[in-house]
């Protein structure tokens, strides 16, 4: 396989030329070179063939008569010849084969003839050899082999200097053999590609594709110094795995890279194979991602570019958390825009034949609040298209997408949630196959270690889901409370405006609406009891949860008259009307039985207990931070059935022993647990 399987071609092998004036000590240089480089297969170290005796002296060549040369250059025996000084030199045809077998080439040449020599290879380094006047008329003389004459000449030409505006490199060669050759193997090293032969790596880590480099390989020493994660180029594309080094032989050789069976699989090669590595991130990545740690502003394009190999894997987790601590707090209104937009990239972008597509997002927080799958079904049956991809639970006893899983699959594909909008007007479909980016399984799985919770994220988060589902009219419902995940009014308007503007930046009108979090809406807490209560107000029943209803009137209202054509103070009646004539009831029925309707009971969890008033009195608060953790406690939002029913609300007068809860769990080990978790919190309900 190797490379001639790669999905791009692999770049040939380096040809180096190393140049330089007779005694700065370019011989010696490159004799140490040799040395510490020529026993790899990745580099080889022709010798010049020249009409000159062996023995005259001078570098290690292959000698030849002038008349052997001549027949060398018509059989196509040479890669570049020249003359000098009244000789013949000449490089070998070898060196084309090498350079295309991906082997770097390195050879010794005239400064005169690096001009000629930089058409006939693809990539060329010129590394000039230099030392100064003093040192070099030290050495010539010290050698003997020329006259005063000759070495004056020499010492005239090194006055010249270097012309590295070319792109040569320098050494400048005063010091030390072992610093000078130090120098060119630094060179040499660090300016060719890493290629390795594969061997097969005995061990997996989870899944997270591994590789192995010889702590010798003195490529990979500097093109990979301080890197934890490196990109493998080889058969069918390329692969990001973890880095490590090893001094045994056994795993890998000097020329060779061990490889997990999660990245051969990858890259759908075997042992034997070559691959290319470099460094991941880029060296452009990884200074992105330092300037913004540093405190700077990201462009868009350097965002988008550090999005990118973000969802590559080319970071490490380390790379990425800091990233995300300066994130949570420095992001300009500019770089949310760029997040928010490259973030929707990376989603499933839908596209709606409508001038108006309605969306809603719940900040969350609020045990009950199922007010989305009411409000869905109005705007619906008005004639407007809502769209709507929902999470599914993370702190709290259920989210819109569990509730509507009780009815209905959630879990569509982008053409079966094209298809429920084009049949129905709306769809209530979980996120995850949709509009959820892989940003953010990136993001998330290093966050939620860290704990962080950051404004600028999460609605970088939110509203790049709304631009991936399509919307162009986005209302955001922000519930404000102790408990709920918006504090203080304060905080509100902040996030308000931060919402409204990232929606401006991005093209999306964007209002948000900011209700009481300080009580649950509605009476269930769990998917089936806020199912029960979504279908007792829509078909208009007399007990239905009155304050679920309401709520949901209002917001459907405000989108009517926002968005829907509705004059100013007519939503309410409208929306009041749609579910009074059990149009919303059906349009509902409608969502769920295109999505794929479930024909099931909807029965809470069999084992029930209640939470009972202590004292007498009226009911000034509720902890709803509590409800929620005793409705998972009980087994939501996995357990379906399980959860609680509230049945006290604020301002309601209770007697000592009235039940306050209702614990409701599909086992007794649920509902113990759910006991204990209500003993557990003082004071669910304030009674004063």
């Amino acid at each position: 396989m190797g490379y001639d399987a790669m999905t791009k071609p692999a770049p040939p092998g380096t040809l180096f030329l190393i140049v330089g004036p007779s005694g700065v000590g370019k011989d010696t240089l490159l004799d140490g070179a040799r040395e510490q480089l020529g026993n790899s297969r990745w580099f080889s170290f022709p010798r010049r063939i020249i009409t000159r005796p062996t023995d005259a002296g001078g570098e290690d060549h292959i000698a030849t008569t002038e008349a052997d040369f001549d027949a060398m250059r018509a059989a196509g025996g040479f890669f570049h010849t020249w003359g000098a000084h009244g000789l013949h030199y000449g490089l070998p045809a070898t060196i084309r084969d090498d350079l295309a077998a991906g082997i770097n080439v390195v050879v010794n040449t005239s400064r005169a003839e690096t001009v000629a020599l930089r058409d006939k290879a693809a990539d060329v380094v010129t590394i000039y050899i230099s030392a100064s006047p003093d040192v070099v008329e030290q050495r010539l003389r010290a050698r003997g082999r020329e006259t005063d004459a000759e070495i004056e000449g020499r010492l005239a030409r090194i006055a010249q200097g270097a012309d590295t505006d070319d792109g040569s490199l320098e050494i400048l060669n005063d010091s030390s053999v072992e610093d000078g050759i130090s120098a060119l193997v630094e060179l040499i090293a660090g300016s060719c590609n890493l290629r390795a032969e594969v061997t097969t790596f005995p061990a997996e880590f989870g899944s997270r594709p591994m590789c192995l480099v010889h702590q010798d390989n003195l490529i990979a020493a500097r093109l990979l110094a301080g890197s934890e994660r490196v990109t493998i180029q080889g058969g069918d594309g390329a692969v990001v795995a973890e880095l490590g080094r090893t001094q045994l032989d056994t795993l890998a050789n000097v020329d060779q890279c061990a490889l997990s069976t999660s990245a051969l699989s990858a890259l759908n090669i075997d042992a034997g194979d070559v691959v290319m590595i470099e460094r991941s991130p880029s060296p452009k990545s990884r200074s992105i991602l330092q300037k913004k740690v540093r405190g700077g502003n990201l462009t868009h394009d350097e965002m988008e570019a550090f999005v990118h190999d973000l969802v590559a894997g080319k970071f490490s987790t380390s790379e990425i958390a800091g990233f995300l601590v300066a994130a949570s707090t420095n992001l300009t209104l500019d770089e949310v825009v760029s997040l928010t937009r490259v973030r929707a990239e990376f989603a499933y972008r839908q596209t709606w034949d409508a001038d108006i597509v309605v969306d809603k997002h719940s900040m969350g927080g609020i045990p009950g609040n199922r007010i989305t799958p009411i409000v869905i079904p109005i705007i619906a049956a008005h004639g407007l298209i809502m769209p709507k991809t929902s999470s599914r639970a993370i702190t709290s006893a259920a989210g819109t997408a569990d509730m509507m899983e009780v009815l209905a699959r959630v879990d569509l594909t982008p053409a079966e949630m094209k298809r429920v909008v084009t049949q129905t007007g709306a769809c209530i479909a979980w996120n995850g196959r949709l509009t959820h980016s892989p940003v953010d399984d990136v993001m998330n799985a290093i966050n939620r270690p860290l704990g962080l919770s950051s404004a600028l994220l999460d609605v970088s988060s939110i509203m790049s889901k709304k631009l991936a589902a399509g919307s162009t009219h986005v209302l955001i419902d922000m519930p404000v409370g102790p408990s709920a995940k918006t504090k203080t009014l304060a905080d509100a308007q902040v996030l308000k405006d931060l919402f409204e503007n990232v929606g401006q930046g991005v093209g999306l009108k964007t209002r948000v609406n900011i209700s009481d979090g300080t009580r649950p809406i509605g009476r269930g807490v769990g998917p089936v009891l806020e199912t029960i209560d979504v279908l007792s107000v829509l078909r208009n029943e007399a007990d239905a949860p009155q304050d679920l209803r309401a709520k949901s009137v209002d917001y459907a209202a405000l989108i009517l008259e926002w968005a829907g054509g509705v004059a100013k103070g007519a939503g309410r009646a409208t929306a009041e009307a749609l579910i009074d004539s059990g149009q919303a009831h059906e349009k509902l029925m409608q969502i769920a039985d295109s999505q794929g309707r479930r024909d099931v009971a909807l029965e809470p969890g069999r084992f029930t207990r209640d939470v009972l008033a202590q004292s007498a009195g009226v009911v000034s608060g509720t902890d709803i931070s509590a409800v929620a953790r005793i409705a998972r406690a009980a087994g939501a939002p996995v357990d379906k059935a399980a959860g609680v029913v509230v049945l006290a609300a604020p301002g309601q007068t209770v007697v000592k022993g009235q039940p306050l809860l209702r614990l409701h769990a599909a086992s007794t080990r649920g509902l113990d647990e759910a006991l204990t978790a209500a003993r557990g919190t003082d004071a669910i309900f304030q009674i004063d």
